[in-house]
């Protein structure tokens, strides 16, 4: 029997959650045993003055308290049972009277803690349960991930599996290692060589490319890292990449136009088919957010992690270092010092090597083929 997918997730925190929650649309949307399938923000349907203020707090927190917010992440036990009860009964009502009993979904599944546990009270709550699904969209786990009510875990490493079964009880029977779901585009794009990308996008095919992208929010440090980039006397092309982050952009637009260089430098605003750049470079820069760093790992491009925000982007930056496969960067400089080491590293690539153990560009298909056999 064909079955109804209901993807909820929130796109205040960071883009990420929500590019897992469509790459999962868009493979359950093509399957035959797909009846419907749909995404939703949790707070923007059950209360968008709620989801306002948390955006609110967590821009601030990020921007003017980052050590703050990172104690706050590392208080998961408390602020998880804050959101259990009370906040969680309260959010349940309201998600099971605006969306749950009319949507009547098979499979519910959380790409964002934050409505995970409403939903968990809300599925006790319906004459017709549904089978509940978390989905961390990072290389480690919090309490906020977990609640008695979910049905099954999916996640992105074995590790993370081992902290769910020893420091959360959750049984192993409920967990699947299938990693972290991104658009298939970039599992098809590993196929093809960096040489056919760089030919396809106009770039010098035989020309060492360097990728740097940073936060929507403007963390990242990208106008630094390009400024010291462009001071390297070897030349090499330079992709820059803002997304909607139309300030960074402007800075530097006008920073180029004033200092202009002999490298080949493009600066790019909001880019829909990221896999190609990616493709094409043969080093990233960027924050060490947990789809950037799923995606870079599914194409093969060496990461250098930069200036991760507190909470889940430290712990992947962690992760990444542990298992060798990406490199950490403390400055600008340190970053040009990678970015000419890797220059001529490339036959001897351990990197590389480790990021084979790692990646998972299949996650999407893998999840949904599991769902759809539930």
């Amino acid at each position: 029997m064909a079955k109804r997918f209901l993807l909820v997730t929130e796109e205040w925190a960071g883009s990420g959650h929500q590019m897992a929650a469509m790459a999962l649309h868009e493979v359950l949307g093509a399957k035959a045993g797909t009846e419907s399938t749909r995404v939703v923000g949790g707070l923007m349907t059950a209360s968008p003055a709620l989801r306002e203020l948390s955006r609110f707090f967590y821009a601030s927190m990020l921007r003017y308290a980052q050590p703050f917010w990172q104690r706050v992440y590392e208080q998961d036990q408390l602020w998880g049972r804050a959101l259990k009860k009370p906040l969680g009964w309260w959010l349940s009502q309201r998600l099971m009277d605006s969306l749950l009993v009319e949507e009547k979904p098979d499979v519910v599944i959380a790409t964002h803690a934050y409505c995970l546990s409403a939903l968990a009270l809300a599925k006790q709550k319906l004459d017709k349960p549904f089978h509940l699904v978390s989905i961390p969209t990072d290389f480690h786990i919090n309490g906020f991930w977990v609640h008695p009510q979910i049905d099954t875990y999916m996640v992105a490493h074995e590790q993370v599996a081992e902290k769910l079964i020893r420091y959360y009880q959750v049984d192993t029977s409920k967990i699947q290692v299938l990693g972290i779901p991104i658009r298939p585009a970039f599992g098809m794009a590993a196929k093809t060589d960096k040489v056919s990308w760089k030919k396809q996008l106009g770039l010098a095919e035989d020309q060492f490319t360097v990728l740097v992208c940073g936060g929507e929010g403007g963390y990242g440090g990208i106008a630094k890292v390009v400024q010291a980039l462009a001071k390297e006397k070897e030349p090499m092309q330079i992709i820059v990449i803002t997304g909607k982050n139309s300030d960074l952009y402007t800075h530097l637009h006008h920073w180029l136009i004033n200092n202009p260089s002999f490298h080949e430098i493009r600066l790019k605003g909001f880019e829909p088919q990221m896999w190609q750049w990616m493709g094409a470079a043969d080093v990233f820069i960027s924050k060490p957010g947990g789809i950037s760093c799923a995606e870079a790992l599914a194409l093969r491009t060496p990461l250098i992690m930069y200036q991760p925000l507190p909470g889940q982007e430290k712990n992947n930056c962690s992760f990444l270092l542990n298992q060798q496969a990406a490199l950490f960067a403390k400055d600008p400089e340190e970053i040009c010092a990678m970015v000419k080491q890797r220059r001529y590293e490339q036959q001897e690539d351990k990197i590389t090597d480790r990021m084979e153990q790692v990646r998972r560009p299949e996650a999407a298909q893998q999840i949904a083929e599991y769902l759809l056999q539930l």
